[in-house]
């Protein structure tokens, strides 16, 4: 709020711009990535926290990793799934917007086969988790995605929120 001089108001212009400033090198960051999927991980309406949606989203994590890389996939951080995660409208209809990166080169024709199938164990980890949530995958046609996934970021409060997934990496 303004106040009668206009101080308020010119710290919170600031604090907005410096958010702006940190969402653009963010989408300069993901830029890096060849990301292949954009998935959306919702919880369609129900009162879910962020540290629940936070929890889910790190549990979803490793059965997707699992089930893609076997039962030593914790072992083998290299050939784990890379994303970022973002969360969204987390007072009425949580949900997270993220980017998937696969391993582009694998060797083994049974873990890249399971790959490929990363829409449908996404979905079924998701909902097994969240059983009234819902999911969608699409592939990455233009990485004018990682506007629409962060467009929230440059919100104070949402900021701190996204995740990545290397912070699931325990080495």
């Amino acid at each position: 709020m303004k106040d009668w001089t206009g101080q308020e108001f010119k710290h919170n212009q600031g604090r907005e711009s410096h958010y702006k400033k940190m969402r653009f090198e963010l989408r300069n960051i993901l830029q890096r990535y060849k990301f292949t999927h954009f998935i959306t991980l919702a919880s369609n309406h129900q009162l879910l926290k962020y540290q629940r949606m936070h929890s889910l989203l790190k549990r979803w994590d490793a059965r997707v990793n699992r089930e893609i890389n076997g039962p030593r996939w914790a072992a083998r951080p290299d050939e784990r799934l890379i994303w970022f995660a973002f969360p969204e409208k987390m007072d009425v209809n949580p949900h997270w917007h993220m980017v998937v990166q696969v391993d582009p080169e694998i060797n083994m024709p049974r873990r890249a086969e399971r790959t490929k199938q990363l829409p449908l164990i996404g979905e079924k980890h998701w909902l097994e988790l969240v059983p009234r949530g819902s999911f969608d995958c699409q592939s990455v046609e233009s990485s004018d995605v990682n506007r629409y996934i962060t467009k929230m970021s440059a919100d104070e409060t949402h900021f701190n929120k996204f995740v990545m997934s290397r912070e699931f990496i325990s080495i």
